[in-house]
């Protein structure tokens, strides 16, 4: 009988048609204490299609609590529809954690149906919040928790930052293995944890808000530990470091790469967090040497083309320096993929034509550069650019649900004309490149749609072409 259950939401409209879904790794990490402890259950609503009967299942044992995490955006609508549900046929507490809760966290718990929140890391504080539940003692004392107390919100002292070697491996008892890990190079991957946090402060960032612009990791000897340790026990083939800024220390990074090859590790890996001040530093060797350990793919946080708009980030690089190591790393055979955004403050169509004609260069000059799309600028409360945006004309959502409207540009304060261009850019710049539908998609339909849709996306992208869109239909029909 589970004590706890937790409830993994959907991310977007992806998920369905990803080869694998990732791994629920903000729960599984957030239980990493309390499954030594208690009974976890961990249901996954991108799984279990029926994942409302199995919870209703699980709440007729009475359990401590009900866990939920959610990032800003779409995301929401689905962690909101859970919590309801929860409190529609029960009186089981809702407990929120994830990034949203943790930037907003007052008009999250003013939710009706979300009963607690944990802010920041939650390894120890839902543990120590759990055990308070089961022991029915008072919640006041437990450092990174909030909650409501006779209809007002009791917020509780922020936790310091943990020492992430001291946290025990993750719960993976939790899930069935089988039934995750999304394909790259045909190799099943598994997306892990090294690092948390990011020493830059970029000011659309949320970084600066969650982590206060503090980086910390496990030690290279626990990483190489932890790879050698799910290669051989799980035959994974294939890695995605999903830190946020994994080349802050380029000795630890080089240890781990040693590590790999000295323990004879037949894996690929993919690092979703470098900077181009971080590849600038990287000689010959160093780069031979990450390719001789797996690395196949990188993922460098360019943002914008334009020196304005750069500035106003607070965006350290050079775009000269941005071409001269797209040029230089196609000759070690890494997948590069450029990450762009649009839609900021005082932006112009010239500066996203900039962005865009980078992007074209990139590509060009690099048979291996991938561009990601080109996301709308989401304003999180705390950073820097965020009155900028108020300034500028952005509503502040006063319920959580209407945070839910703030993906992928569906409710930009920018004028029609310009949001339209950005709506269709974001949904355009998906295809760019032959690189994202090999591995990321499951149906063969898909992916001849998207082959097939690839020169019509170049030419609107290129052109910046968005009048009749009969794609956007399509689209809504397939994600349905």
């Amino acid at each position: 009988m589970a004590e706890v259950i937790l409830v993994q939401p959907k991310i977007g409209y992806w998920d369905d048609y990803r080869s694998h879904p990732a791994l629920p790794l903000a729960l599984l990490s957030a239980s990493r204490c309390v499954a030594k402890e208690f009974g976890v259950v961990l249901i996954d609503t991108r799984i279990d299609k029926n994942w409302k009967i199995s919870l209703k299942q699980e709440l007729e044992n009475n359990p401590l609590c009900v866990g939920i995490t959610s990032m800003t955006g779409n995301q929401i609508s689905c962690a909101l529809e859970i919590s309801n549900y929860v409190k529609a046929i029960s009186k089981v507490p809702v407990v929120w954690g994830g990034i949203h809760g943790s930037l907003l966290p007052e008009s999250t718990l003013e939710n009706k149906n979300i009963d607690i929140l944990v802010k920041g890391e939650g390894e120890y504080s839902f543990l120590e919040l759990v055990r308070a539940l089961a022991a029915k003692t008072s919640l006041n004392d437990i450092r990174g928790v909030w909650y409501k107390k006779d209809g007002k919100i009791v917020r509780n002292p922020d936790r310091e930052f943990l020492h992430l070697d001291n946290l025990p491996a993750l719960p993976l008892f939790l899930i069935d293995l089988k039934k995750y890990l999304p394909i790259f190079k045909e190799r099943r991957t598994f997306f892990i944890e090294t690092s948390r946090g990011c020493p830059n402060c970029c000011a659309f960032c949320y970084n600066a808000v969650y982590n206060r612009s503090n980086w910390r990791a496990f030690s290279s000897e626990r990483v190489i530990q932890e790879l050698k340790y799910l290669s051989k026990s799980f035959n994974i083939g294939s890695f995605y470091f999903v830190d946020d800024n994994f080349f802050v220390d380029l000795k630890r990074a080089y240890i781990i790469a040693q590590g790999i090859i000295e323990k004879r590790l037949n894996i690929f890996y993919e690092v979703q967090g470098i900077t181009i001040n971080s590849a600038l530093k990287m000689n010959e060797d160093y780069l031979k040497l990450l390719v001789k350990s797996g690395m196949k793919k990188v993922h460098f946080g360019v943002e914008s083309a334009s020196e304005r708009i750069l500035k106003m980030l607070n965006k350290k690089l050079d775009i000269s320096d941005v071409i001269k190591i797209n040029r230089n790393w196609r000759r070690y055979n890494i997948i590069v993929q450029y990450n762009f955004m649009c839609g900021f403050p005082g932006e112009t169509i010239e500066d996203i034509c900039k962005t865009k004609e980078l992007a074209f260069q990139l590509m060009r000059e690099n048979p291996n550069a991938l561009i990601s799309p080109f996301c709308p600028y989401i304003p999180y409360p705390g950073t820097a650019l965020y009155q900028k945006s108020l300034d500028d004309g952005f509503i502040f959502r006063k319920k959580i649900g209407d945070w839910s409207e703030t993906d992928y540009g569906d409710n930009l304060w920018v004028a029609a004309e310009e949001k339209k261009i950005i709506n269709s850019l974001f949904f355009a710049s998906q295809f760019l490149d032959k690189h994202r539908s090999k591995d990321m998609v499951k149906s063969k339909i898909i992916k001849i749609l998207i082959e097939l849709y690839r020169p019509i996306a170049r030419f609107r992208v290129r052109h910046l072409f968005f009048n009749f869109m009969p794609e956007l239909k399509i689209k809504d029909i397939l994600f349905k």
